[in-house]
């Protein structure tokens, strides 16, 4: 029993891609049948191989085979014995007919024409490794609605298959990566006429976010809608270190979102500001609008704000004028569109500036009017102050002047005719 147990920890893993594709984008190639490409030897359980074997037999007719091997996490990458007792490592092996990616538990080997025979592997194999063989790997995304708006976070889900079925194996699966690009359709008629591609998301089956089981064959991906507005093809990407696959979806428009805010500033002091939400009525419902969002005010405080059409609440809303620099609005929109489906949208980031209203001063306005006289010219405005005072003072200085002049001639000696000094002053 105690052995039984031992072998059944020590197993290993060889799966073979004859054809990866998606859907029908890339026709299934002619495969073996799966009993002949690649067969597990000496092991007493289905399809399993105990370590004290570690061997499988590759038909002689496959043209390519492409290994998977699963081990413990950060253990040295396998080693490989071909039929000749040749020897591959993972730093060690024919570049031109071998690929080989290793990671943290895992090594992935594409061998194109392998020899035919009994091949042996060794390593620290994870117990639940079992011997698969897949002919075709096809992943099937769930459709994406035909318009969609900024600010949207899209679940999706899809799955992969072999040969019509689910995939079982959990292994297999940690190892494919799936990518959500959306690329440009470069119809001049949209803003996004040649935009790069974006990456808007992956599809996981990890049991984490929205996907609601890890590794029950189902993949969920979150596709957030942040880009240029416009017409977009989706693409997905399905990659193993040896493979890359593509699919396209049916084109989709991604819209503006649907209710825009719009803020009129308060133009007298302690007037109310008031914020108001414009809907277009083309792309959505309007009774079908809710508004759940919150104002956040220059000086810390935050306005809440609730608003459901369908209950008839005002589209208005009035904001309280006692604080001054940027509000910020932020939230989430939920809606209907015209189609139909139903989605939640985050608002867009919108902010508005409010500044307070400060009146002219007395004194400002007398200097401008004092200005303005400066400027005017004399024939408008007469004398000013100060020509009066310089013309009472030269006056002043003038009637001075003419007295002192007149007491020094009363006050000088006089003469006759001819100069000489007459008796009054002998």
């Amino acid at each position: 029993m105690a052995t039984t147990k031992t072998l059944m920890r020590q197993l290993v893993t060889a799966v073979v891609l004859t054809s990866l594709t998606l859907g029908q984008a890339f026709p299934q190639e002619s495969a073996l049948p799966t009993e002949t490409a690649v067969t597990p030897l000496a092991s007493p359980f289905e399809q399993q191989i105990p370590l004290a074997d570690e061997r499988f037999r590759i038909d002689y007719a496959v043209d390519e085979v492409t290994l998977v091997f699963y081990r413990k996490i950060d253990t040295p990458p396998v080693i490989l014995i071909l039929p000749d007792g040749r020897k591959w490592y993972s730093s060690r092996f024919p570049t031109d007919t071998v690929n080989w990616q290793t990671g943290d538990d895992f090594d992935l080997i594409r061998i194109t024409k392998p020899m035919p025979g009994p091949w042996q592997v060794t390593g620290d194999i994870l117990p639940e490794s079992r011997v698969m063989v897949l002919t075709e790997l096809t992943f099937h995304p769930e459709p994406l609605p035909a318009m969609a708006f900024i600010g949207e976070k899209i679940k999706v889900t899809g799955y992969l298959q072999q040969d019509g079925h689910s995939v079982e194996q959990h292994n297999l699966r940690s190892i494919v990566q799936l990518d959500v690009m959306f690329y440009s359709t470069n119809n001049a008629e949209y803003q996004n006429f040649g935009v790069e591609p974006v990456h808007v998301g992956e599809f996981l089956d990890d049991g984490k976010g929205m996907d609601e089981v890890p590794k029950d064959g189902i993949f969920t991906g979150m596709l957030t809608l942040d880009m240029v507005p416009g017409e977009y093809a989706p693409r997905y990407v399905v990659k193993t270190p040896l493979h890359q696959r593509l699919v396209k979806g049916d084109t989709l428009v991604v819209h503006e979102q649907p209710v825009q805010a719009h803020a009129r500033v308060a133009e007298e002091e302690g007037a109310p500001h008031t914020l108001a939400f414009h809907m277009d009525e083309t792309l959505i419902d309007p009774q079908s609008v809710v508004l759940s969002a919150q104002l956040n005010y220059p000086n810390g405080e935050r306005q809440p704000i609730h608003i459901s059409t369908a209950q008839g609440d005002s589209l208005e809303v009035s904001v309280p004028n006692y604080s001054f620099g940027v509000f910020e609005l932020t939230g989430t929109l939920a809606a209907t569109d015209v189609t139909g489906r139903e989605f939640v949208a985050t608002l867009s980031e919108y902010a508005f500036q409010a500044q307070r209203i400060v009146p002219p001063a007395p004194v400002v306005e007398e200097l401008v009017a004092e200005q303005e006289l400066e400027e005017a010219p004399p024939e408008e405005t007469g004398m000013t102050h100060q020509t009066k005072i310089l013309i009472v003072v030269a006056t002043n200085l003038a009637i001075v002047a003419i007295w002192m002049l007149i007491m020094l001639l009363s006050k000088s000696p006089k003469r006759g005719r001819h100069g000489k000094k007459t008796p009054d002053n002998l």
